[in-house]
């Protein structure tokens, strides 16, 4: 203020508070973020340092979650092969009650046998993750990116469970003859029939192993063993297929892990750049207050002093 002559302790104790005031609030600051560096002004290099490791982590996350998204796919696949499995083996358990039963209970072994396949067609169809269903079409197939890179991709390509053409290595029943028609039904002499027998067996009321009839009690019993053969074909087919998904899971497992490892480690890099040391932030911030406690009280000891000094005057 103009007209105020203050004494040079005086005015060096003034710089003195003011500094210690910009550093407090600098400190608390730092305190309140947890950060030594909170823009460009604070530090340029470790600021954009940090902003492009915190990027490319954040990049990586979003990656990761697709990846965890694939995962969900192929699990929901491995769950339908699993319920398949079961199916197969009910299958299996019909065919073998129905050899040497008795016409009657051949003939409800035949209804079971259909509605059992039926509901393996309709599971396969209803394996669906968010629009994607893997074992319903080979043309199907997942694309997961792992990074910006074009070439870190993976693909898995989709299976026909249920096929309903012939030969079609990717589907449950892989012979010659097709085992599902295109309403999901099962084609029971694609199954169950030897090629003696043509495609002429329409339930297992036809195959007596008692008595001869048009086919014959032996001709039944090598259609009851080659159908049981195709079913465990099946079996083993289903397996092998699950555990070709299975492998595509721990893929995109791996990837998953390390997506997140990696992100991690970018973050820290940048933590490292712009964190603060709260433990050493806490004890300047003590220091500081003391500092501006003091050149308070030295302000006011000189005041006094000065007072002092004018009271002797007068």
């Amino acid at each position: 203020m103009s007209g105020i002559t203050l004494t040079s302790t005086e005015t060096q104790t003034l710089a003195s508070l003011s500094q210690a005031s910009t550093l407090f609030n600098t400190t608390q600051e730092e305190l309140n973020t947890g950060k030594k560096v909170n823009s460009a002004a604070d530090d340029a290099v470790a600021y954009f340092r940090s902003k492009s490791l915190y990027d490319r982590s954040s990049q990586i996350q979003t990656r990761k979650a697709n990846i965890d998204q694939s995962i969900q796919s192929v699990q929901a696949a491995l769950t339908a092969t699993s319920a398949v499995d079961g199916l197969l083996k009910q299958l299996k358990g019909v065919l073998e009650g129905a050899r040497g039963a008795t016409l009657s209970d051949r003939v409800s072994a035949t209804i079971q046998f259909k509605n059992i396949a039926q509901q393996l067609a309709q599971l396969v169809k209803d394996t669906s993750y968010q629009g994607l269903n893997l074992l319903t079409s080979t043309s199907a197939s997942l694309t997961t990116q792992f990074s910006e890179r074009t070439a870190a991709t993976f693909t898995i390509h989709g299976y026909s469970f249920a096929s309903t053409s012939a030969g079609n290595s990717n589907s449950l029943f892989t012979g010659s003859a097709i085992a599902f028609k295109s309403d999901g039904t099962l084609n029971f002499s694609a199954v169950v029939a030897s090629s003696g027998a043509g495609g002429s067996i329409s339930g297992f009321s036809q195959l007596s192993l008692a008595s001869s009839g048009t086919i014959t009690a032996s001709e039944a019993a090598v259609i009851f063993t080659q159908s049981d053969n195709r079913l465990d074909a099946a079996i083993s087919q289903n397996e092998a297929l699950t555990a070709a998904l299975g492998t595509n899971v721990n893929i995109l497992q791996a990837r998953s892990t390390f997506s997140a490892a990696y992100a991690a480690t970018l973050s820290a890099g940048g933590d490292k750049l712009t964190l603060a040391d709260l433990n050493v932030e806490a004890a300047n911030s003590q220091a500081l207050t003391l500092r501006q406690q003091i050149g308070i009280q030295s302000l006011s000891v000189t005041g006094n002093q000065n007072s002092s000094i004018l009271s002797l005057l007068r």
